[in-house]
């Protein structure tokens, strides 16, 4: 499994610098192709909170993530709370459940994947609409399992593939004790957190 982080290159300029980083990948660090990926991330706002008209900033958000890696699980956060792991069907139940969770907004980012060494790059375009958010790039580290313990060379490892004018937004360590995950076993679940904290703290969805 090994250990992932996100990284949001805020000032990328779309296909131009996806596929500077794909050259660079595969040409300069003999990465290899190794295809397509997505991720899907929806947001639900609390149905009873936004009837009574609530403002916005002070509603109750449910994050939902899909990844590939694991096509029959979804993770799931309420604002605060702790990180859930369900079986696909639970988006069938959300979707039925509009007297309690309206869906909000969702996207699916597709990308392509890269095999480098000793680390897997996910590299894609964030598109909202017709509106371009950035770069996003997921770096996992496979020697690795341990939570925030390899944060020095995933720093390392992102420099590398980015110019030093690029203005990143990510983090490396997180509190996962704190929404009910290991500190001490990274597992696809951190994954689906570190998705959900991107997407909420820089206002994506």
């Amino acid at each position: 499994m090994g250990i992932t982080c996100l990284i949001r290159w805020k000032n990328a300029t779309g296909m131009r610098d996806f596929n500077s980083i794909a050259e660079h990948v595969t040409k300069s660090l003999q990465g290899k192709n190794m295809g397509s990926w997505s991720v899907a991330v929806k947001v639900y706002r609390d149905s009873n909170q936004e009837m009574r008209q609530v403002a916005l900033k002070d509603s109750r958000f449910l994050y939902q993530v899909s990844l590939v890696q694991q096509p029959g699980q979804v993770y799931c956060m309420v604002d605060g709370s702790v990180v859930v792991e369900a079986e696909r069907e639970m988006e069938i139940v959300l979707s039925r459940l509009k007297n309690l969770w309206q869906l909000r907004q969702s996207i699916v980012i597709e990308g392509i994947s890269y095999e480098v060494g000793d680390f897997t790059l996910r590299v894609a375009n964030i598109l909202l609409g017709s509106t371009y958010k950035g770069l996003l790039l997921e770096v996992n580290y496979h020697p690795c399992s341990i939570p925030n313990n390899a944060s020095n060379l995933l720093r390392e490892f992102v420099d590398s593939i980015v110019p030093p004018t690029a203005n990143l937004s990510c983090e490396y360590e997180y509190d996962y004790e704190s929404v009910g995950l290991s500190n001490y076993d990274f597992t696809t679940a951190h994954t689906g957190y570190q998705y959900m904290m991107l997407f909420k703290n820089d206002s994506l969805l």
